[in-house]
């Protein structure tokens, strides 16, 4: 037995360890310094992300636990689980039966199957309820009884039968005869061969489990759901080895449009989205940077240029020349860090729905939600990991999470009518779980870029840059975004009447129009090529 535990911890080793996807490029020094209070959100988030990401996808319900025993994540029906756990003292095996209300678990020490797990996360708890020994023991008789498994789990934690049969209630004897009927539906003699039986079907079951391919397309997955054939999903090859993912959507022969994506989502919900992309002959293409697997999150400026150096490179692979770059909230730092970084890959920038701009300051009687944050970050940085905690533990409980996207559009109808709408089609609340769930670092990044100053760029970018912002804006007021779009003689502001912030969900079809407007460099390479043809000679 010692043998096939130390033959799985090798194993488990080996399959638990993830390819590095994006090697990082040079950056300053790390955004956030020492503050312990966000290297401790740090912590939590690197926590959730290995629990979801991490560890491999258990049918059976499991909680993650701290080194007192206490659950600090749990996942599956783990309502049946305790809050706290008894641990095995000095376990050298990592590994260990426990019996809860009747109930069986396995406890498994984290360090001894995956060294590279996060501070904090120290045991792995599973539930091995009745349907496990149904599923993965052979029974020569019949199924286990529900009183025949409650006192497999008191055997299995450590009680002696006199003892199991006192805390099941039952006399020694009952339990003695019962002991035996179990002996013959596992075809073993004594108690030594049935934990025996019971621990190499466990073993069985995590190396399964453990040897099986990790499910990384969740979100390939919803997005089928979402746009059934309608959407096309590559995986770009780069220089360094590693591969983009990218979505596309629309004409396949049309414009090419690079879509920058907002927090809440990697694409836009708009239940005729595609046909209108291809109404107007749009080619729309999404990096989305939450599920670009192996990338270190944790430093945003390095990942900011890693995105940014690899998007560079997607563009002169796929598209071989310059693009329309939109963006929308959270996902407009990215495209103006894009155009600085590479205008010659930049035919025009569109803003749909721009953010509070993080260099300017409002009153507090006409602060919005984005202005406020923007201004608690600038002073206290630990906000962003709390944000983020508070997001993830919203974004796992759909009614939480619906209550709460709600209230922050709670003074704009326009909005609300867009949220309620994407509720309703099982939009919002998918992607809010699978961001929460799989890409928490991610969205500290992107709360992190959002504050790097991405409007003092505005100023120097060369290309024609456009923004749509809605007039009933209540996160971030047309105002503030108009002012911008002064500082650069490329640059429009066009306020939209009744629309809020989500004003790329609501009105696609007006973004589909105005990214596929003729832009003035666009004019300007039709008249040349108009005047060289007037002054070719005639063809005889």
């Amino acid at each position: 037995m010692t043998a096939s535990r130390a033959a799985l911890r090798r194993q488990i080793a080996r399959l638990a360890e993830i390819p590095r996807i994006l090697k990082p490029s040079v950056l300053p020094a790390r955004w956030d310094g020492d503050a312990p209070e966000i290297r401790d959100a740090r912590r939590q988030i690197a926590i959730q992300d290995f629990f979801y990401k991490t560890l491999p996808p258990f049918d059976l319900p499991v909680c993650l636990l701290d080194r007192d025993g206490t659950v600090i994540l749990s996942y599956g029906e783990a309502g049946a689980l305790p809050r706290r756990f008894d641990l095995p003292p000095g376990d050298q095996q990592g590994f260990a039966f426990r019996e809860h209300e009747n109930l069986l678990q396995a406890v498994l020490s984290v360090g001894h199957y995956w060294p590279q797990a996060p501070e904090g996360a120290e045991w792995l708890a599973l539930e091995i309820d009745r349907a496990f020994f149904e599923r993965h023991t052979p029974l020569h008789v019949a199924p286990l009884t529900a009183s025949e498994y409650q006192l497999i789990a008191q055997l299995l934690a450590g009680y002696e039968l006199k003892d199991a049969a006192e805390r099941l209630g039952a006399s020694y004897g009952t339990k003695r005869k019962q002991l035996q009927v179990i002996f013959q539906k596992f075809g073993v003699t004594n108690q030594a061969a049935l934990a025996r039986s019971i621990s190499a079907s466990l073993m069985s079951y995590f190396i399964a489990t453990f040897s099986g391919a990790r499910d990384h397309s969740s979100e390939r997955k919803l997005l089928a759901r979402h746009f059934a054939g309608k959407v096309a999903v590559h995986s770009v090859a780069l220089q360094n080895g590693a591969e983009l993912p990218i979505w596309e959507f629309g004409d396949r022969s049309g414009k090419p449009c690079l879509f920058f994506h907002g927090l809440l989502s990697p694409t836009l919900y708009c239940e005729d989205k595609v046909d209108i992309l291809r109404r107007h002959g749009l080619r729309f293409l999404v990096a989305p940077r939450f599920f670009i697997d192996g990338v270190d999150h944790s430093d945003p400026l390095r990942f900011l240029e890693t995105y940014t150096e690899a998007v560079a490179e997607m563009v002169h692979h796929l598209i071989g020349g310059p693009v329309t770059c939109v963006a929308v909230n959270s996902g407009v730092s990215w495209a103006t860090h894009f155009s600085a970084r590479h205008p010659g890959l930049v035919e025009r920038l569109v803003i749909a729905g721009a953010p509070f701009p993080p260099s300017k300051s409002a009153p507090a009687s006409e602060r919005s939600m984005q202005a406020a944050l923007t201004s608690a970050v600038r002073q206290r940085p630990i906000v962003i990991g709390a944000i983020v905690k508070a997001y993830a533990a919203l974004a796992r409980s759909p009614s939480l999470a619906a209550r709460a996207y709600r209230h922050a559009y709670r003074e704009s109808p326009a909005d609300l009518a867009v949220i309620d709408q994407s509720i309703e089609a099982g939009w919002a609340l998918s992607w809010l779980r699978l961001i929460g769930e799989r890409s928490s670092a991610s969205v500290v990044a992107d709360l992190a870029v959002n504050q790097r100053g991405w409007d003092q760029d505005i100023g120097g970018l060369e290309m024609p840059i456009t923004f749509l912002q809605g007039a009933d804006d209540k996160m971030s007021p047309p105002a503030p975004i108009a002012a911008l779009a002064e500082t650069n003689p490329n640059a429009e502001c066009r306020i939209i009447p009744e629309v809020g912030h989500h004003l790329a969900a609501s009105r696609f079809e007006l973004l589909a129009s105005t990214l596929a407007e003729v832009s003035s460099s666009e004019k300007k390479s039709a008249q040349t090529g108009r005047e060289a043809l007037a002054a070719a000679p005639p063809v005889r």
